[in-house]
């Protein structure tokens, strides 16, 4: 279940690190609508089942301010979030249309337009996915050791995590999920002042489909929460149209 929403931003300049804003805005807009759902995810450290991206159509690279860098980003801000969960779904799209206006760092954001995003559906076991954000993954024990496609922990360790999210939000246990990259490069990422590793890039995912239409849905890796993960399909050979009511579904 996708959305996707339009902001106005007050000025052109972000941190190089905005993710952790529009991750704090998530978290407004489910608070302001469902608290009890709020202290489930958010009173501890838990899994959370959505991922997000976002896209400055008028991005136009980086500039120094009093010696720190920033985005020069430009007037507009369209936020895509996906998720598994109904109830989260329902809270965030009421959540954001609740919201005009909100505070991001030194800049402000204005509610412009809230659609609701496409989402298909994967009926055999292979999938072609392109990130809409960087994919990170991390060692297991080692949450600051970051792992590319390359690496020859990366099969184990990317198992991991679709092993986590598959019993957490699918009550799926011991998925078999196959990787195989197809074109990606390496990002660095600044975020909460640290250095993050990840990649971005097109991959194959071989596995079962409901394994594979729920990393569609919650995202690929670590820190989907905090923007990171999030992916588009980009083919698969049994691929069916999700079902229309999702947009009655969120007023609900």
């Amino acid at each position: 279940m996708r959305l996707v929403t339009d902001y106005r931003l007050k000025s052109n300049t972000l941190p190089i690190d905005y993710r952790r804003g529009f991750a704090s805005l998530i978290k407004e807009a489910l608070r302001r609508e469902n608290k009890p759902l709020y202290e489930l995810y958010y009173s501890r450290p838990t899994p959370k089942p959505f991922t997000f991206s976002v896209f400055f159509p008028e991005l136009s690279g980086l500039i120094e301010i009093n010696g720190r860098r920033y985005f020069n980003v430009g007037s507009k801000a369209r936020l895509n979030f996906s998720t598994c969960s109904k109830d989260f779904y329902v809270s965030v799209y009421n959540g954001f249309l609740n919201i005009e206006k909100y505070q991001l760092f030194e800049n402000e954001l204005a509610f412009e337009n809230l659609f609701i995003g496409f989402e298909a559906r994967i009926a055999e076991e292979k999938a072609v996915f392109k990130t809409m954000s960087p994919v990170v993954i991390n060692k297991k024990g080692e949450s600051h050791r970051y792992l590319l496609p390359e690496d020859s922990e990366f099969a184990e360790n990317l198992g991991f995590h679709i092993k986590e999210i598959s019993s957490a939000f699918g009550g799926i246990e011991n998925p078999c999920v196959e990787f195989k990259a197809i074109e990606w490069r390496r990002r660095a990422v600044k975020h909460y002042d640290s250095d993050i590793y990840g990649f971005t890039g097109i991959f194959e995912l071989y596995g079962q489909p409901k394994v594979l239409n729920l990393i569609y849905q919650v995202g690929l890796g670590v820190r989907r929460s905090q923007g990171f993960g999030m992916l588009e399909l980009a083919h698969t050979s049994g691929q069916q149209s999700q079902s229309s009511s999702q947009e009655e579904t969120a007023h609900g």
